[in-house]
């Protein structure tokens, strides 16, 4: 109960960690007009930007890698 990622996994928690995945994805999104808008200097803002984008791309090619491979984590108990 205590360890999530342990194997093996039902198929609706491989959907739940891409859902999640995915949410991270459209937070990251939102959150790049606030840093455009702060007060930091342009090469900080341009920074942290270049550094959301990254992490926006890295949880969609996570989460889409987690459901097209969803049978290489389940297994029976």
């Amino acid at each position: 109960m205590w360890n999530l990622l342990s194997l093996p996994n039902t198929i609706e928690t491989i959907e739940a960690w891409a859902k999640i995945l995915e949410d991270i994805a459209k937070v990251a999104v939102l959150a790049i007009p606030v840093v455009l808008y702060g007060d930091k200097t342009l090469l900080v803002k341009c920074g942290n930007s270049f550094l959301l984008l990254c992490v926006v791309y890295a949880c969609l090619i996570i989460a889409k890698l987690l459901r097209n491979n969803k049978t290489q984590f389940i297994g029976e108990k």
